[in-house]
């Protein structure tokens, strides 16, 4: 089985999308030992290389590209939120150029632990298209699986649960540290609006540690080094800037410094999969359609960026400590086997 990767984020900085494809090739190691893998991205080689050895990391270029489809079994769309455009038409494009050269070679494309951001980035005319060519498309939780169904009612579409819960089962993240709170913060080349109510309650909070996780290592707009490095000095003493990345290390190596704390507001997606994980009191900053998913599926509120005082004072009182959810782990295996059955029939 040649799987060839058609999702191009890897090796951009985010250590989520790491967390899912560890766990994608995790549950491949049992389920198809056989398969190899190809991948083309327009970043650094060597650290994917790295941290992942057994993927065929190759430049991003028309050439490797298409040789990479040429040569492989299955095309896979592997995680993510594949059908965005609201930033930027870099993803739909990426597709619609995969699934032309697809068509033109007969390779079957599927999708895997994927989700919709917002679905009214749905009506793109050539998302529709790219459903429609899919052979199958696996979701990583149900209301991603209603939008691209109605999307693509002759597609078959089934719901399942995100890839990094098969990481997260097989190296958890370390357990919830009582008396810290850590915040995830990322709001896509955006200030967040809303910051200093929320900052305000959470200085408040009985802890003794305050942490400014980064789950992306690139200082983007928006994202946690940039809103980090604009706090007023009176605020930003009260945090301290933890990024756990280091390029290339071993992923277990890096779960290992992941700072998980009693409490953890957050609009990064993967950060909240972890903070349950890891036990913690969960807040999701519900910025769009995925993190308001995450949120149904773990049991934890879900608040607006903007929200005042007494909102997230009150969704602090409402969060619990969650538990492992080691069934959504079991969701995302039985994904992967019924992705290779399907794969295997053609």
């Amino acid at each position: 089985m040649r799987i060839h990767l058609g999702h191009h984020f890897y090796g951009a900085g985010n250590l989520g999308d790491d967390f899912m494809l560890a766990g994608f090739l995790s549950a491949l190691r049992t389920l198809a030992p056989e398969a190899s893998f190809t991948c083309c991205v327009p970043f650094e080689l060597a650290p994917l290389r790295q941290r992942f050895p057994v993927i065929d990391w190759r430049p991003y270029d028309d050439a490797s590209r298409q040789e990479a489809i040429a040569a492989c079994d299955v095309w896979l769309g592997l995680g993510g939120s594949p059908f965005q455009s609201a930033l930027s038409r870099w993803f739909i494009d990426h597709l619609a150029g995969d699934a032309a050269e697809c068509t033109r070679r007969g390779k079957r494309m599927f999708f895997l632990g994927v989700g919709v951001q917002n679905r009214a980035e749905l009506a793109v005319p050539e998302v529709r298209r790219i459903g429609e060519t899919a052979a199958g498309i696996w979701t990583r939780d149900a209301r991603s699986a209603d939008h691209l169904r109605d999307l693509c009612p002759a597609t078959p579409v089934r719901a399942a649960a995100d890839l990094a819960h098969v990481f997260f089962r097989d190296c958890p993240p370390p357990a919830a540290v009582p008396g810290r709170v850590a915040l995830v913060a990322n709001f896509d080349y955006q200030e967040w609006a809303g910051r200093d109510p929320w900052l305000g309650v959470l200085g408040r909070l009985p802890v003794t540690d305050r942490v400014w996780l980064a789950q992306e290592s690139r200082d983007l707009p928006g994202a946690e080094r940039a809103l980090f490095a604009s706090l007023p000095p009176a605020v930003g003493v009260q945090w301290r800037l933890v990024a756990p990345e280091v390029a290339g290390a071993p992923l277990p190596e890096v779960m290992g410094r992941w700072p998980s704390a009693a409490w953890l507001v957050t609009s990064r997606y993967h950060a909240a999969l972890a903070g349950a994980w890891a036990g913690s009191r969960v807040v999701v900053l519900s910025t769009n359609e995925k993190l308001a998913s995450a949120a149904d599926v773990l049991g934890a509120p879900a608040v607006r960026p903007e929200a005042d005082t007494i909102e997230i004072t009150q969704a602090l009182a409402a969060a619990t400590p969650l538990s492992a959810p080691r069934d959504l782990a079991e969701e995302a295996s039985a994904a992967c086997a019924a992705f290779l059955e399907a794969a295997r029939q053609g």
